[in-house]
């Protein structure tokens, strides 16, 4: 049939128990890609199907696209489509976190992504994504024009491809570090209601609301958002982001503890040290404040407040000076 993967499984009935097995199979290797087990009870079998459907597929998302850029890497430069930069693209994307030498490397793949490919909209949101991530992480040179270069590829991406979730996500994210974010939760929403179980829809959404003041109802889809993938690439941030709304909503010992939890993620950035400097900031614990900051430090030894406020743009007046009045007494510099 030409397909990449195959999902088999199996259905297996004891008493009123189901257990259903479901694997991952990459059809050129034959390996196997992914593997889970559901177990429920036979009371409800249409809400059992349910589930078990909605959380195969919200696992095939994140687990297709490592397994796609796992086979981008092993092949030649050479030889790689548009497909296959715009995969390698997002692995080093991924594998960056901060790095400039590895967010410029995902920067060129998606530019030659689309070159090869000036229809294709994934590389456009792609590359709207990766400047995103060069803006999130202060590496840009020219923030303007980068923001300008965004925003275009992102809108670019949705005008070819309305009904791809990707190019929705990639336009929430630009308008996140534009400060537009009802405009942010409204492309997560558009995302969301074509991929229901798109987690990195559900996290834009999340990110969104807290920056636009709003930390209570982003709680829910960071919830969701970390139940749909929790292989995510990107745990550290889903998590982070989560801390600071907690941080926002008063909760300041649970943003510790979501916080510190970022940190242990593969390729926690900076970000995941927020929530816990404003959170022991706010609560006065300045010695263990003090560790964090030179931890955060470490990654980047210029931080300030200044910093966090333009990478993070929050809109609401309110919780903007709340942010910013827990990392100043954290001990995190001004200006």
């Amino acid at each position: 049939m030409g397909v990449g993967y195959v999902v088999e499984g199996s259905v297996r009935k004891s008493g009123n128990r189901v257990r259903v097995t479901a694997q991952l199979i990459e059809v050129d290797s034959g390996s196997h890609v992914w593997a889970e087990r559901y177990d429920g009870d036979l009371d409800d079998i249409f809400a059992l199907q349910d589930e078990v459907v909605a959380a195969i597929v919200a696992s095939l998302e994140p687990q297709v696209g490592n397994a796609e850029r796992q086979r981008a890497r092993r092949r030649p430069l050479e030889s790689l489509g548009a497909w296959g930069c715009l995969q390698r693209g997002l692995s080093r994307l991924y594998a960056a976190m901060g790095q400039h030498d590895e967010l410029e490397q995902a920067v060129a793949f998606m530019e030659r992504a689309v070159e090869m490919d000036e229809e294709f909209a994934s590389a456009h949101a792609g590359l709207a994504l990766t400047l995103y991530y060069r803006l999130l992480f202060g590496k840009s040179q020219s923030r303007d024009a980068d923001i300008a270069r965004a925003l275009k590829a992102a809108r670019r991406a949705v005008a070819l491809d309305n009904e791809d979730p990707f190019p929705h996500v990639a336009l929430c994210r630009v308008y996140l570090i534009t400060g537009d974010h009802e405009a942010a939760v409204h492309e997560a929403d558009s995302a969301i209601s074509l991929s229901p179980s798109y987690a990195t829809a559900h996290f834009g959404r999340a990110h969104a609301l807290w920056h636009a003041g709003r930390p209570e109802e982003a709680l829910p889809s960071h919830d969701m958002a970390i139940r749909l993938s929790p292989r995510d690439p990107l745990m550290w941030a889903y998590l982070a982001s989560k801390a600071i709304a907690l941080y926002l909503t008063g909760r300041h010992e649970e943003a510790c503890a979501v916080s510190r939890q970022a940190q242990r993620q593969a390729g926690a950035a900076l970000h995941a040290y927020l929530g816990e400097l404003a959170a022991l900031g706010r609560l006065g614990r300045s010695d263990e404040a003090a560790a964090v900051l030179s931890r955060a430090q470490a990654l980047m030894p210029d931080l300030r407040i200044v910093f966090v406020e333009t990478v993070l743009p929050i809109s609401d007046a309110a919780a903007r000076a709340e942010f910013a009045q827990g990392l100043f007494l954290a001990g995190v510099p001004d200006v």
